[in-house]
């Protein structure tokens, strides 16, 4: 149970929430949040700040832009989404959770501010007491994670001095289009006119992103064209070793410890931007330093001797980076899978990408958003080899999961990702 999301019910029932009604369509813009900002009389954000999307890698990209700072000896703040056990989560400053009582009093003077037709949504609330909690804290550099897509999001509202685009892929097309061109100019909309951005995009998603960038005369520095991490070598002692070349030239040893594979170009990505953001800043990488990553191939030691890995992996590429990292550290073996998917998600093309490490699955409902039919995706997975059951809800699924051989692996939303690792992080041991 969330405390914290349970005292602010009576001051969060007030606002829509998209994140839990799930629109198969786009229905906000960006004038209620420029206006909830002019008229709030909250603080503007701090500076240096930068805006960090993309459909896969944001949140490792923030998390290790926020490790890097603070290694640097820098008050970092974090604004990110979704939340997996606590609402407190998605505001952070010094890689700490927000004060309740600081969060509270900025949300209800959010929610008290005339935006003319309409209220802003908890999103839009969210994002302006965010930048508000980082002004007061006096934050030395914000970070902001975008919500969805880009154009429209309440992030791209707050000025910033850098923009991040990871990677593109098709997701949530039912608003952001149904090609990866157009997701890619909903998502490049971040990189600001006059301004600068750092992309791992590729292909058809980086010609558009660079096309934007140049209509808008703000510059551009692309993974393994401006910048680059070479080949990564992984050694016996599962730290992940690499030399770091700058858009400059500059090249800087890398060493990051019990690496995954995914997080190497998301380090690439802060350590870039940044050097760019504060150039007198020590850039602490060898060895980096490592952040907490809960839900991104977070594994935990089981009581009976297995392994549980949980990821919030929802996309096909996401799903096909988890599949890697099964095959990685956990050579010969498939694994036995939890899966969930929220409602709208491309969930046969993601579990198609996971499917080669899968030996078996159990499938189960979300709590707290629309979900697909665990019945619908079991029958699909049982016709293609796939022993399967469904779960009445997440306890039984774990239940059920942890019957079966391992390594066992949670995955499919980062709802069921952050149930998961509430009934199980006070009893496992992390590693």
């Amino acid at each position: 149970m969330d405390s914290a999301a349970a005292q602010l019910a009576p001051l969060l029932a007030r606002l829509v929430d998209f994140e839990r009604t799930r629109p198969n369509a786009r229905l906000w813009d960006l004038a209620t949040m420029r206006a909830l900002l002019a008229d709030s009389g909250l603080p503007p954000g701090p500076h240096p700040a930068v805006q960090i999307g993309g459909s896969k890698g944001k949140g490792t990209t923030c998390a290790f832009l926020e490790a890097l700072a603070r290694a640097a000896g820098l008050l970092s703040g974090v604004y990110s989404s979704p939340h997996l056990v606590t609402l407190l989560e998605r505001v952070r400053i010094g890689g700490e959770n927000v004060e309740l009582g600081r969060l509270e009093r900025l949300l209800r003077q959010a929610v008290a501010t005339d935006c003319g037709d309409r209220r802003p949504t908890f999103f839009e609330a969210m994002t302006a007491a965010a930048a508000a909690a980082f002004a007061e804290r006096g934050v030395e550099l914000a970070i902001y994670e975008v919500g969805l897509g880009g154009r429209f999001d309440a992030t791209t509202a707050l000025d910033v001095d850098a923009s991040i685009v990871t990677t593109i892929e098709l997701e949530h097309t039912e608003i952001l289009g149904d090609t990866v061109e157009l997701i890619a100019a909903e998502k490049a909309a971040i990189v600001r006119p006059g301004g600068v951005g750092f992309t791992a995009a590729r292909g058809a998603a980086l010609a558009t992103i660079a096309a934007h960038a140049t209509a808008v005369g703000a510059r551009l520095a692309v993974l393994g064209r401006d910048f680059d991490h070479g080949e990564p070598e992984f050694g016996d002692d599962g730290a992940c070793r690499f030399l770091l070349r700058f858009p400059d030239g500059v090249e800087q040893r890398v060493t990051l410890p019990a690496a995954r594979a995914f997080e190497v170009p998301a380090l690439a990505l802060a350590a870039v931007a940044l050097r760019h953001l504060l150039p007198t800043a020590p850039l602490v990488l060898d060895p980096a330093p490592r952040p907490l990553l809960p839900a991104r191939f977070e594994i935990f030691d089981e009581p009976d001797g297995e392994v549980l890995a949980l990821d919030g992996a929802h996309t096909e590429e996401s799903l096909r980076a988890v599949a890697a990292e099964l095959a990685r550290r956990f050579p010969g073996r498939k694994a036995a899978l939890l899966f969930a998917a929220a409602a709208g998600k491309r969930w046969r093309e993601g579990l198609s990408a996971l499917l080669p490490r899968v030996d078996n699955a159990v499938v189960t409902g979300l709590v707290g958003t629309p979900g697909e039919d665990p019945a619908a995706i079991a029958s699909w997975l049982a016709a293609r080899g796939i022993a399967s059951e469904t779960a009445a809800d997440v306890e039984s699924g774990l239940a059920a999961l942890r019957r079966r051989p391992g390594p066992r692996l949670v995955a499919g939303s980062f709802y069921l990702a952050g149930a998961v690792r509430e009934l199980v992080h006070d009893r496992a041991t992390t590693r």
